[in-house]
């Protein structure tokens, strides 16, 4: 009988399954696309239909169906398969709880406590009139999954532990506290809005309180926050994940940006209203990288991934704005492209859709650059040119620089210099000494790149060594490398060169079929390459030969210094011939 894994292979190609998620293009037999997981101008991902695989030339990144899906998404296998699943028509099997692992077993209280709060939401009808009251439809509040926690100390923990489930999976998914009495819920007399991963499983909760008329003990507890949150879990990062990524993801991609809003009922009204690209930062933190601790992909960079346009829509008071100032700022230097949605003083998304959509309509599309919003701001704050200046060079300039582009930068500086009045040669000179009083930083998205990016020698070996495995795998018609090889191995050493390999051959067979993919029948172009491989992996060594003999404090060190700064030279000169 064959596995899920095996049912869900044999229906999907990893062809389909990646251009649902990237734009790709035929090359002889495979298929090539622009990496998404590091920023690239020429595509070096390569898709073979033939073997089920990926493999990218520029970051090393490679894998199946299964691993492009979790690195893409930002899940895990168990999520991957489930996606995987459900496109494939696969129905995965219920297995016992005690035949699964901890992470499944916390994946199943998530579901069945959000199961729980759901039944006690249909039980009180004040938390749904006031719902509807907000706007809210009973197709969208199923949708979303809104449950309600009534206001006793254990009730979600004593239905799941009359389910079987244990104290210390439950105090595990955030649904419990323990204190010197005992444990107790951590969700009380609240609205429950379940927060789900790319994938659709429930992996934590925002509750807003939310007292019944009958309910005396809640109304006692007025000094409880509006709005409480899971904490961080094994299941739930909050700079992982956004509310409404779930639902949001496939219109993000198809229509080619994100709206990011702040609250719950703004992310669902906006889905009601057919925005269906909207997320939310509630319940979860906007990170300031692509990656966190552990190399598991942020919230921004997983929209990054979907699309690299992003509005911010948050509330027009001053917490709003500060708000979308940071999250700007953020995505910039993730090399987003931002734009602001412009509210006026007091509005909030979900009041402006669930009275007049259209409005919001035009909102959305009327949303202007984060520099643009500020400079008019400025300008309305004030006329007098002093102030004005002092407030570009504290607001505007952060933003300016963060932008990598001259061009872009130049129209900027340019808008200024319009709307304020002020010179452009003044602005140019404060701006050169605001740069210059900064820190030099590298920003979020030159670290990952780091992360992500092989050096250039570990990429010429693999080139290399891909040729050499490739040819002694299977004999490349036409082609003997071996007299090349002669004179490498002469040059940078025998040792050196065996220890090289030693250390490449457990990775002999995809190496061998990088090089496979790469080439495809046009082997002409091989012997070329070794040439240039060779020189080029000559010139790294001696490079790194050159910094070891560092500091030149004898003659026996000066003499070889000379030498491979020769050698170096012959190569560069071989290069221009």
């Amino acid at each position: 009988m064959h596995s899920p894994v095996e049912k869900i292979k044999e229906r999907l190609s990893i062809n389909d399954v990646i251009s649902s998620y990237l734009t790709i293009t035929q090359a002889g037999k495979n298929y090539k696309a622009k990496c998404p997981f590091h920023n690239e101008k020429t595509p070096s991902f390569f898709i073979s239909p033939e073997r089920g695989s990926y493999y990218c030339f520029g970051c090393g990144a490679k894998g199946d169906i299964f691993s492009f899906v979790e690195h893409f998404e930002g899940t895990d296998f168990l999520g991957a398969l489930k996606l995987l699943a459900e496109k494939a028509g696969v129905t995965l099997e219920r297995k016992s709880y005690e035949s699964k692992d901890k992470t499944e077993r916390l994946y199943d209280i998530m579901e069945e406590a959000t199961t729980f709060f759901e039944l006690n939401f249909e039980r009180q009808p004040e938390a749904r009139s006031y719902l509807r009251g907000r706007g809210l439809s009973d197709p969208t509040i199923k949708s979303f999954r809104i449950g309600y926690a009534p206001s006793v100390w254990r009730s979600v923990s004593d239905h799941l532990l009359s389910k079987g489930f244990t104290r210390e999976d439950i105090e595990a998914v955030g649904l419990i506290k323990t204190s010197d009495k005992g444990f107790y819920d951590r969700f009380r007399g609240r609205i429950i809005f379940p927060i789900s991963d790319s994938s659709g499983r429930v992996i934590a909760f925002s509750g807003r309180i939310f007292a019944l008329s009958s309910d005396q003990t809640k109304k006692s507890e007025v000094e409880e926050a509006k709005y409480l949150n899971s904490p961080d879990t094994q299941l739930f990062n909050k700079s992982n994940v956004l509310y409404g990524i779930d639902k949001a993801k496939v219109a993000i991609r198809s229509r080619g940006y994100s709206i990011v809003v702040e609250g719950q009922m703004d992310l669902i009204l906006s889905h009601q209203a057919l925005f269906l690209n909207t997320v939310a930062v509630s319940g979860t933190a906007l990170a300031d990288s692509v990656n966190d601790t552990e190399s598991k992909i942020n919230n921004l960079g997983l929209i990054r991934r979907l699309s690299p346009n992003v509005i911010f829509a948050f509330d027009g008071d001053q917490a709003g704005i500060r708000a979308a100032s940071r999250a700007s700022s953020i995505a910039l230097s993730l090399d987003m492209q931002v734009k602001v949605a412009v509210l006026g003083e007091g509005e909030d998304p979900a009041d402006i859709i669930s009275s007049d959509p259209l409005k919001w309509k035009e909102i959305i599309k009327n949303s202007v650059n984060i520099v643009s919003f500020h400079i008019d701001r400025i300008c309305k704050s004030t006329d007098d040119q002093r102030q004005r200046g002092k407030k570009v060079r504290e607001i505007i300039f952060p933003f300016l620089g963060m932008v990598r582009s001259s061009i872009e930068r130049s129209a900027y500086i340019n808008e200024i210099h319009n709307k304020t009045g002020l010179t452009e040669s003044a602005i140019i000179e404060d701006f050169t000494t605001y740069e210059r009083s900064i820190p030099i930083s590298q920003t979020a998205s030159e670290k990952v790149e780091e992360k992500t990016t092989i050096s250039r020698r570990d990429s010429l070996i693999n080139r290399l060594f891909g040729i050499i495995f490739w040819n002694e795998k299977a004999p490349i018609k036409g082609l003997n490398i071996e007299e090349l090889l002669q004179k490498f191995k002469g040059k940078i050493g025998i040792e050196i060169f065996n220890k090289i390999k030693e250390a490449h051959e457990p990775f002999a067979e995809n190496l061998a079929f990088e090089s496979e993919m790469w080439y495809g029948s046009k082997t002409d172009d091989i012997l070329r390459d070794i040439i240039e491989l060779t020189l080029n992996l000559e010139e790294e060594i001696l490079n790194d030969e050159r910094i070891l003999l560092q500091p030149l404090d004898s003659e026996e060190k000066l003499t070889k210094f000379d030498n491979i700064t020769k050698r170096i030279q012959e190569i560069k000169q071989s290069r221009s011939l």
